[in-house]
């Protein structure tokens, strides 16, 4: 399990997303810093997205299951992102920190890990069939 590289990407998702939902601040106003747990929807999705990869990580036995929970993982970090962006723009004179990226990186995580994923299914099935 943990040999895989896609395990390392899973658990990186997963404490990024953990550091962006209670440690980066998102964005901040002239005096005062905003962290995801000032908003209840980027905290949730943050929540989610960190249950998701972590929960990604056990399912190594079964690779489409997997898949599609980082997909899911991918979707709710997107969300996340767009929570953000949407609470940078209404707030005037708000400035965006090290946690506004925090979804980004997730996303580019999942992303690696997926193809991993896929990787793997590939060569199964290519072993499957030498049999």
């Amino acid at each position: 399990m943990i040999q895989r590289i896609q395990t390392l990407y899973l658990f990186g998702a997963a404490i990024i997303s953990t550091l962006g939902a209670f440690v980066l601040p998102l964005y901040a106003t002239e005096s005062v810093v905003f962290r995801a747990t000032a908003g209840m929807y980027t905290f949730l999705t943050f929540g989610i997205s960190m249950s998701l990869f972590s929960g990604a990580v056990l399912l190594y036995r079964n690779r489409k299951m997997q898949l599609v929970v980082v997909r899911l993982g991918m979707l709710s970090a997107l969300a996340a992102m767009g929570f953000i962006v949407q609470a940078i723009l209404t707030n005037a004179g708000a400035e965006a920190r090290w946690g506004a990226a925090a979804p980004f990186v997730c996303i580019l995580f999942a992303f690696l890990a997926s193809k991993g994923i896929q990787k793997d299914e590939k060569k199964v099935r290519s072993l499957d069939r030498l049999r």
